[in-house]
């Protein structure tokens, strides 16, 4: 299981690490929509927080090393619609990131990354339903046209100055 993790934490590295690194100055979507990278464990593997925020400071360690003399910001989310861990990086130039919803940004990593590994992909209530249970259990009173993220329930974002 040990190797499992190590190989599926080394193959996301080397998808980031060989994804084209996209500098724009003067669109910020087009840029962070370049060096968008996205990632989720198969149901099988169970990764624990320490392991992601490593996989994390790797990528970022990478990114950083390919920007130097550029000021970049890389950061990180959880996108709880498609259960995924998000990476991406924008040029500190924008003085911003590119969400368009309520966010707090933060410096600790692993205040982003546990309630991803804990809460959704080691959650055993997340767990894929064979398609002819999932169908009757759905109930259509809980959709809500509602935003996902508020002034009081804002997305948390990590992110890492570089360059």
């Amino acid at each position: 299981m040990k190797s499992d993790v190590a190989d599926l934490l080394e193959s996301w590295f080397q998808f980031a690490a060989e994804d084209a690194l996209v500098m724009d100055l003067e669109y910020i979507n087009a840029e962070a929509h370049g060096n968008l990278c996205a990632f989720s464990p198969p149901a099988e593997v169970t990764l624990d927080v320490e392991q992601v925020v490593g996989f994390i400071h790797r990528v970022a360690a990478h990114r950083s090393a390919q920007v130097a003399g550029h000021a970049m910001t890389f950061y990180c989310w959880h996108d709880v619609k498609v259960r995924q861990l998000r990476l991406s990086l924008v040029s500190s130039v924008h003085g911003k990131l590119p969400f368009g919803c309520h966010h707090v940004e933060t410096t600790d990593i692993r205040s982003v990354v546990q309630p991803i590994v804990l809460d959704d992909w080691n959650n055993p209530r997340f767990m894929c339903f064979e398609e002819s249970d999932a169908s009757d259990e759905f109930d259509t009173d809980t959709v809500t046209d509602e935003p996902l993220y508020t002034q009081e329930h804002p997305l948390r974002v990590a992110v890492i100055a570089l360059g």
